[in-house]
């Protein structure tokens, strides 16, 4: 029998691989376990029951396979909250938190504002806002009712009630509202050519990563949809590919927005794009 120190070093190893294979050995060994990872600090010489060895090690032939954390987990942390996600819902990731940052920076913390979330899958992105200005409204949109039963769960389980979720192909089912912000991590992936890892799309829901001819379809119906449901000197912030920021900014001035922004992720590649309607 292996150790909790023990196992987590045979998986390092096996995960070698991953951007964080210690970090997936903890998570995924604390989640067999049925504990938080701060347990397998204070144990490191605990040797686990069969049962929860047995889980962990299906587990990790499974992420070894390229499942995402999150998918065999059921879990992921976004912006301090916890959020469930399945197999119809991207996994929340952390750039994308840059752009929940990146819009509170814009909305004052009395702020009454209505705020769109176009996309929202587990509803990171709404939830977040939600939860950091709970005077403001939030709608949150999704063309999957599978991912909106997800995002409905994970409102209740944040305490978040000032969200309203609605099924809508983009702004299809929106009709004449206006929003003073609306925020949107849109499918951007290229599939012929994406950098992403093979086993990312091959688990991940492609409606919510296939940005469509050259990634862009999707940024395109998003910033031109946009413009019509922003009240005047309402923002718009997306997400998009690593090499796609000239391409957004292009749209953003073909349909007339100001003050187009575009910031860079952690690893210093051009990674959202913000702009206001005049």
């Amino acid at each position: 029998m292996q150790t909790v120190r023990e196992l987590l070093r045979r998986a390092g190893t096996q995960l070698a691989w991953s951007d964080s294979p210690g970090l997936d050995a903890e998570l995924l060994l604390a989640a067999a376990l049925g504990a938080e990872r701060s347990f397998l600090y204070a144990h490191p010489e605990l040797t686990p029951p069969p049962g929860p060895v047995g889980d962990f090690l299906r587990l990790l032939e499974a992420r070894h396979a390229g499942y995402p954390v999150a998918y065999l987990t059921g879990r992921k942390e976004f912006h301090s909250l916890n959020f469930r996600v399945s197999r119809d819902t991207l996994t929340p990731r952390p750039e994308t938190e840059l752009l929940v940052a990146a819009a509170l920076a814009r909305i004052p913390a009395s702020s009454r504002a209505a705020i769109l979330d176009l996309g929202t899958g587990s509803g990171a992105i709404a939830i977040a806002l939600a939860a950091a200005r709970q005077n403001c409204t939030l709608t949150a949109t999704d063309l999957s009712l599978e991912a909106l039963a997800v995002a409905r769960e994970n409102a209740a389980a944040n305490g978040v009630a000032n969200i309203s979720f609605r099924r809508s192909d983009w702004f299809g089912n929106l009709h004449n509202s206006r929003f003073d912000a609306i925020l949107c991590n849109p499918p951007y992936v290229h599939y012929s050519r994406s950098r992403l890892p093979p086993a990312e799309l091959r688990h991940e829901p492609r409606l919510a990563l296939d940005g469509g001819h050259n990634g862009t379809t999707c940024l395109r119906l998003v910033i031109t949809g946009g413009r019509r449901h922003l009240k005047p000197g309402g923002f718009m912030l997306v997400e998009h590919g690593y090499d796609q920021g000239g391409f957004v900014r292009e749209q953003f001035r073909l349909n007339g927005y100001r003050n187009i922004d575009t910031r860079a992720d952690y690893a210093g590649h051009e990674r959202y794009t913000g702009a206001e309607r005049p």
